[in-house]
């Protein structure tokens, strides 16, 4: 086996929303092994999240180019596959080295995946496609789910079906609301260029087997009807105030008290397990704040999100009886809410936990990232927001997987940084705001 050989067969790539992982497998993916499709259409759905009331689509949109299904790009020659890649505008981490001394898990090189690769876990070998996530307020059925469901629509009117359409990398029990679609979806060009190519609409459309959502106490909903529209391309020009960049951004989040139901992944999947906030953080972790992304959250569109990483890139907000907010910047930190402890403890649901971490950290590259605070419930309760300030004061932003690495190619434009915004977190310490599903028997 080769240098990279049997990081090949334990990768974890970001595919815009999320990560395609690919570990477990005896050795390199063929066309013959679709090893881990059929377990990810098991609906096996354990205390996953309910995002709002109403089922509905939250966002959708194109969220990279090229990238997918490139052919080379997992061969053993690094040099050559790393050829491959550039060529088709993905972004290769260069002069990478890890602090173990051991050499770099090719998904810290590079986001990009060979067909073979996501044969593994789609059962289809797309050629150069586009990834894009499309995010619901409540948990698909994944048995579901299907590439017909869904109709893109593109800014000259052209309507594309995907040729996949998987739960992964949201594939642990409690989330699957993201649905990654893979296929020719656009180009890299800006918005204001005529030959520009984006998306600006999703639907879900009826097919042989309905898609469903999941919601409150095993109620199903059909999706048929549900859509998202976008005027923007992941590839514009950004403009000078960061609140207009158009990348990656939250669109659902909510606090509970920590849990650990649901924190487990089909066989083959569990390279990146344990990573919840109890197996990081052991008794510190009492609350669970859980954001959900429209796109791959990377420093740089490579790199892994670090459980250690908070400080560059979130802010939780707590806003006081009177009204007076209480921005939580530092981790390790007390704060007092109304007199009430409140203090960060780090980042959860990336991957495992080490002693350090560094540009090499796996990471499952999903959708759902979680903050996790210690201190009093009456504190906890005050929890607001979540802000990603993007930019200033050593913050930086997010990037989804076409972004630029840590040695961007000159010329190439790669996808946008995310914007500074926040989001509304819902209250789920005092209410019920998951859902289990246990199918109906018949009488």
């Amino acid at each position: 086996m080769g240098r990279h050989g049997a990081a090949r067969t334990t990768i974890s790539l970001a595919l815009g929303a999320a990560a395609v992982g690919i570990a477990g497998l005896a050795g390199p993916a063929t066309a013959q092994q679709p090893t881990l499709y059929p377990l990810l259409q098991k609906d096996v759905i354990i205390s996953a999240d309910i995002w709002s009331p109403r089922p509905q689509m939250l966002a959708a949109g194109l969220g990279f180019v090229n990238i997918i299904g490139v052919p080379g790009a997992d061969s053993d020659d690094a040099a050559a596959a790393q050829s491959a890649v550039q060529a088709v505008g993905g972004a290769w981490n260069t002069g990478l080295t890890c602090a173990s001394g051991a050499p770099p898990p090719r998904r810290a090189l590079t986001a990009a995946a060979s067909p073979e690769q996501i044969y593994t876990v789609n059962a289809v070998s797309p050629r150069y496609a586009a990834g894009l996530p499309v995010e619901f307020s409540w948990p698909v059925l994944p048995s579901t789910v299907d590439a017909s469901d869904f109709r893109v629509t593109l800014n000259d009117g052209t309507v594309v079906t995907p040729e996949s359409a998987s739960v992964n990398p949201n594939f642990e029990y409690n989330e699957r609301s993201t649905v990654v679609l893979f296929g020719h979806f656009g180009n890299a060009l800006p918005s204001t260029d005529p030959a520009a190519r984006y998306v600006t609409k999703v639907e879900v459309v009826d097919d042989a087997t309905t898609m469903r959502l999941v919601g409150p106490r095993s109620r199903l909903v059909s999706a048929v009807g549900m859509s998202a529209t976008k005027a923007t391309s992941p590839y514009d020009d950004q403009p000078a105030n960061p609140t207009k960049w158009t990348g990656p951004r939250l669109t659902g989040g909510t606090i509970t008290r920590m849990s650990t139901r649901g924190e487990g992944a089909p066989p083959g999947l569990r390279s990146t397990l344990p990573n919840d906030g109890r197996a990081l953080y052991g008794a510190r972790a009492r609350f669970r704040v859980r954001v959900l992304t429209t796109g791959g959250f990377s420093p740089d569109g490579i790199t892994a999100l670090t459980p250690n990483a908070y400080r560059r890139h979130f802010q939780v907000i707590a806003v006081t009886r009177s009204g007076r907010r209480i921005p939580l910047v530092t981790p390790g930190r007390t704060y007092r809410i109304d007199g009430h402890p409140l203090r960060v403890v780090g980042l959860a649901d990336l991957g495992r936990k080490q002693r350090t971490y560094d540009r090499c950290y796996q990471e499952d590259h999903d959708n759902q990232i979680d903050i996790i605070l210690d201190g009093s419930v009456k504190a906890a309760r005050r929890v607001r927001w979540v802000r990603v300030p993007a930019t200033g004061n050593g913050y930086q932003p997010f990037y989804n997987p076409g972004g630029p690495g840590i040695a961007p190619m000159p010329g190439v434009r790669y996808s946008a940084p995310g914007p500074r915004h926040a989001q509304r977190i819902a209250n789920g310490i005092d209410r019920v705001l998951t859902t289990t599903y246990r199918p109906r028997r018949a009488s």
